[in-house]
């Protein structure tokens, strides 16, 4: 059985790290920040999902291809968190933040003006680079600012705000397709981006007082990433998000195609059933973060990874016994959405909260692997699926029965987390 590996810590320290700025916001507003942060990339992807239809037939292509957006935006997405996160260590979390909300936007103009699937392919890879600043800054954020079950609690907040994406960009995408054609999902990105930038510029204050003149270099990044890989804690847990992130990417990019292909929901209908599933996201991360004191880490990660086995096999036997139909596919999908970014930001957290001084890279390298893995998962997902819900089914109970498996295994003897050095209160 896996034992946790101790990170020693002072008693006398807190969990909640830095002092705020005189002029800076308050934690509860950081917090929302972060939130707004991590869940562009959930409704960069989502408010997509109802113009595939549409974009197959505009630009004269195939759904594979169509569908592929979504993977090269989950790759690139992955690739550029592993450089923002040592970016921001070395130059600060907003520098990091203006320079990848830029990007991103840069890509949303490429997608909305290009003319085939390879020019929005192009502009997708774009907004992913862009967007990888996102979650690995909203991450290492709440790191400077909070340590232990603070930072759970605060990883669970971000989340839940994180979940308004995958409820409103589904309705969103439905109505300006309808309204204004597919190219205007990609401008509705773009605001999205425009206004955390102006966050960033007009309220947000630097929170890395801690600045890495040498994160960059690759003697120290690499220095870096071996110190994350080594932590026990830190490299099983990684492996379990990964296993979870796996399972969520092969939802997302087959969504349209099961409702349409398995139970003929398209268009509203569609919008509709995929953001009744998002809400399962606000549900389940209100409650994790309620037992989270009471529970702890490790027993809410065993509760939320048996529940996405149970909606995970409970959808292949409804399948198997031909009882499966539109609605009870997304009851089960709702079901695994209230455990899935519960075990996200669980695992973020206990792979984040042994690296207080490195928390860019330990945040960038978290980012990079997950949604790397979940990509590659999408290339294989698409070409082994097909329009075969029993294919699916079968790599949805495989992901999760192996992540279940691998957080039961891990022992909480040992589990011991590692503050900073100074505390961040809110300012009164």
């Amino acid at each position: 059985m896996f034992r946790l590996v101790p990170t020693h810590l002072s008693n006398s320290q807190s969990h909640t790290d830095m002092k705020t700025p005189e002029t800076g916001p308050s934690v509860a507003a950081i917090v929302i920040f972060c939130g707004a942060l991590m869940t562009l990339s959930g409704f960069t992807t989502d408010i997509m999902l109802p113009a595939f239809t549409v974009m197959v037939v505009d630009l004269n292509t195939s759904l594979d291809l169509v569908q592929g957006t979504i993977a090269v935006f989950a790759m690139f997405f992955g690739i550029g968190q592993f450089f923002y996160g040592p970016a921001s260590d070395k130059y600060g979390r907003r520098p990091a933040i203006t320079v990848g909300m830029s990007i991103f936007i840069a890509g949303s103009l490429f997608a909305i003006l290009g003319p085939n699937i390879e020019t929005i392919l192009t502009g997708r890879a774009l907004q992913g680079l862009g967007a990888g600043a996102a979650p690995v800054l909203a991450r290492a954020i709440l790191r400077d600012t909070h340590s232990g079950t603070a930072l759970a609690r605060a990883m669970a907040l971000s989340m839940a705000i994180f979940a308004f994406g995958p409820i409103v960009a589904p309705l969103l995408g439905f109505v300006v397709v309808e309204l204004f054609g597919w190219r205007s999902t990609f401008a509705c990105t773009g605001i999205m981006a425009i206004g955390l930038l102006l966050f960033n510029w007009l309220r947000f204050r630097e929170t890395n007082f801690h600045l890495n003149p040498n994160a960059l270099q690759p003697r120290d990044l690499w220095s870096a990433v071996r110190t994350v890989v080594r932590n026990r804690q830190s490299s099983y847990f990684l492996i379990c998000a990964c296993l979870a992130y796996c399972a969520l990417f092969t939802y997302i990019s087959n969504a349209p195609r099961i409702y349409a292909m398995a139970f003929n929901v398209t268009g509203f209908g569609f919008a509709s059933l995929f953001a009744i599933t998002g809400l399962g996201i606000v549900l389940g991360q209100s409650v994790n973060r309620a037992l989270l004191p009471r529970l702890g880490i490790l027993n809410m990660l065993r509760i939320s990874s048996a529940i996405l086995l149970v909606a995970s096999a409970a959808i292949a036997l409804l399948n198997w016994s031909d009882s499966l139909n539109a609605y009870g596919f997304t009851a089960m999908m709702f079901c695994f959405n209230t455990s899935f970014l519960a075990v996200i930001s669980n695992t973020a957290t206990l792979c984040l909260d042994p690296h207080p001084k490195l928390a860019g890279v330990a945040s960038a390298f978290y980012g990079c692997i997950t949604n790397s893995s979940g990509a590659l998962f999408i290339a294989l997902s698409v070409s082994l699926v097909g329009i075969s819900i029993t294919h699916w089914t079968v790599a949805m109970v495989a992901t999760t029965a192996l992540c279940a498996l691998a957080i039961w295994m891990a022992s909480p003897e040992n589990l011991v987390f590692n503050a900073s050095r100074e505390t961040y209160q809110r300012r009164h």
